[in-house]
C-alpha cells in the first residue's frame, strides 16, 4: 500500500519535537503494510508519535516558518519500522546459547537449572541483565515478555536494570517449588508473596513501560497448590500477566499427564488454576487438539510461537493454521537460549523455515514480530506500528550493513526488502532502536558492547 498522511491534529508548538526521514514500512495486517518511500515519522518530546506520512505533505507544516521547533534526522534510505516484539525470552539463559541440546527436560537438567542457579548471586545477576537488555536493544527488540528466575533480588534488579536504560518488558519471577534443583525451589507461600511484592512495585512503572507477568515455569515444576494460588493472585491484580510453558514436547506433555492424571490436558492443568485468560501468554504450544484451540480462543490467551527454539530442541512444528483457523492471537518469540539467537529477523526465517508444507509470507512474519505481538498482548492501541498518538517504538533498519545483501537492496521494491529481512536479517542490519522516543541503541555503539560482553563472559562462566 502506498502511504499516507496522519497525525493527530495536536501539534505540539511549544515543545521540541523530532522528525526522522526515511523509507517507512508499517504492519497494517497479515497481508498489507503501508509504503512510504520518503516519508517522515514526527515524534514528541513525550515519546508520542505525532504524524506520519509523506515528507513533501508534511515538510511545510512542520517548518520553522510554522512556528514549530522541530529537529530533523535524514537516514536517507534506510528503513523505518515498528520495533520487534519478542513474547518469550528468558534472561537468565543468555549465557548457554548454543549448548548443544537433547530432549528439552535434559537440556535443561544439564545446562540451563545450573545457570539459573547462579542468579542467587546478585552481582552476577546485574551484570547478566545489564548485558540481556543491550543485547535486546542492539537486535532492536522493543518490547520482551521475559522470564527471570525464582530468585526475588534478582529480578528485581532486572527491573531496575530495564528501567533505567529505558526498556520495554513484561517480565516476572519464576515460580517453582517442586522437580528442580534444591537451588531453584522454593516454599509455595514464599514465592507467592515474592511475586506479590514485586508485582506491587513494578507492575506498569513509567505509564506501563514496564508490567509484570505471574509466571509459573511449567506445569512440571508446580504442584497444585502453587499453580492455584498462582491463579488467584493473577486473577486479583487486573492487567497484569501470566506467562508459562504449554505443550512444547511429547516428553513433556506426557510427564505432565502422569503428574496431573485428573485434568483432561496440559491446558487443562492451567485452565482448572484460573490461569487462563486474557493477558495470559503461553509459549510454544505445539501438541494441542482443537479443544484446546477452542478454549484459548474463548478465553482470549495469547500464544508465543517460538520457531528457533523448536528446531533447537526438535520439539514438534507449531500448528499455525490450525491456531489461525481458531481464532487464537500469536505473536514470535527467540525462546533464548533454546533459541539460538535474540534478532527476531532470524526468528521469523525459521518460522517459515519450519513449516514443511506451507510457506509464510514475509510481509505475515513482518506483522506477527510487529503489530500481531502486540494484538496478542492487547497493546496494539500503543505499540506495534507507527500511528500517530502510539507511542514511539521504532527502529531505524539497514540492510547493506549484511554482507552478504545485495549493495542496491534498499532500490528494491519493498516486498523483496522485506523477504531481505526475513531471510538474511540479523542484529547487524539494526542501526538504531527507539523506544518511546528515546534511543537506547546506535551502531557506532556496537564495539563498546561486544567490549562490554567479553567482560561479562569473562572467558568462563
Amino acid at each position: 500500500m502506498s502511504g499516507s498522511v496522519s497525525n493527530n491534529g495536536c501539534a505540539n508548538k511549544g515543545g521540541a519535537l523530532t522528525v526522522y526521514l526515511g523509507h517507512i514500512v508499517d504492519p497494517i495486517d497479515e497481508d498489507n503494510y503501508r509504503d512510504i518511500p520518503e516519508g517522515a515519522l514526527v515524534v514528541s518530546s513525550d515519546g508520542l508519535i505525532e504524524a506520519v506520512g509523506n515528507w513533501s505533505e508534511l515538510e511545510s507544516h512542520y517548518s520553522a516558518n510554522a512556528g514549530i521547533n522541530a529537529r530533523v534526522i535524514n537516514c536517507g534510505q534506510k528503513l523505518i519500522m515498528p520495533g520487534m516484539i519478542d513474547m518469550h525470552i528468558h534472561l537468565p539463559q543468555v549465557t548457554q546459547i548454543g549448548k548443544s541440546g537433547d530432549t528439552l527436560l535434559s537440556w535443561l537438567e544439564k545446562y540451563i537449572f545450573p545457570a539459573e542457579s547462579r542468579f542467587s548471586d546478585l552481582s552476577y545477576a546485574e551484570k547478566i541483565a545489564a548485558w540481556f537488555f543491550d543485547q535486546l536493544a542492539c537486535n532492536g527488540t522493543t518490547l520482551a515478555v521475559v522470564f527471570t528466575t525464582i530468585h526475588k533480588e534478582a529480578t528485581d534488579a532486572a527491573f531496575s536494570i530495564a528501567a533505567a536504560k529505558g526498556m520495554r518488558a513484561i517480565m516476572g519471577k519464576v515460580l517453582m517449588d517442586r522437580n528442580a534443583p534444591a537451588a531453584l525451589l522454593e516454599d509455595s507461600k514464599k514465592s507467592i508473596s515474592d511475586s506479590e511484592n514485586l508485582a506491587a512495585k513494578w507492575h506498569g512503572h513509567d505509564d506501563g513501560r514496564l508490567l509484570y507477568a505471574f509466571t509459573p515455569r511449567f506445569a512440571i515444576t508446580a504442584t497444585d497448590e502453587l499453580l492455584n494460588e498462582c491463579g488467584k493472585l493473577w486473577q486479583s491484580n487486573p492487567g497484569t500477566y501470566m506467562h508459562t510453558h504449554l505443550s512444547e514436547s511429547i516428553e513433556e506433555v506426557k510427564k505432565v499427564s502422569s503428574l496431573f492424571p485428573d485434568s483432561r490436558s496440559y491446558l487443562d492443568v492451567y485452565d482448572r488454576s484460573g490461569l487462563c485468560g486474557s493477558r495470559s501468554v503461553f509459549a510454544h504450544s505445539i501438541h494441542l487438539d482443537d479443544e484446546n484451540l477452542n478454549l484459548l480462543h474463548r478465553k482470549k490467551c495469547a500464544l508465543a510461537h517460538c520457531p528457533s527454539s523448536n528446531f533447537f530442541l526438535k520439539s514438534g512444528i507449531f500448528p499455525i493454521e490450525r491456531v489461525k483457523s481458531a481464532g487464537v492471537q500469536f505473536g514470535l518469540g527467540s525462546d533464548v537460549a533454546a533459541g539460538p539467537q535474540m534478532s527476531i529477523f532470524g526468528v521469523m526465517k525459521d518460522a517459515n523455515f519450519i513449516q514443511p508444507q506451507i510457506w509464510i509470507s514475509p510481509r505475515e512474519l513482518f506483522y506477527r514480530a510487529t503489530r500481531g505481538g502486540a494484538k496478542a498482548l492487547q497493546l496494539d492501541d500503543r505499540l506495534g506500528s507507527l500511528e500517530s498518538g502510539k507511542e514511539a517504538d521504532f527502529i531505524i533498519v539497514d540492510p547493506t550493513l549484511k554482507n552478504a545483501c545485495p549493495r542496491d537492496i534498499l532500490e528494491h521494491e519493498t516486498d523483496d526488502i522485506l523477504s531481505a529481512l526475513v531471510f538474511l536479517g540479523d542484529d547487524r542490519m539494526i542501526d538504531a532502536t527507539y523506544i518511546r522516543g528515546r534511543q537506547v541503541f546506535k551502531r557506532e555503539e556496537e564495539a563498546n558492547a561486544s567490549s562490554e560482553l567479553h567482560k561479562v563472559r569473562g572467558g568462563k562462566q
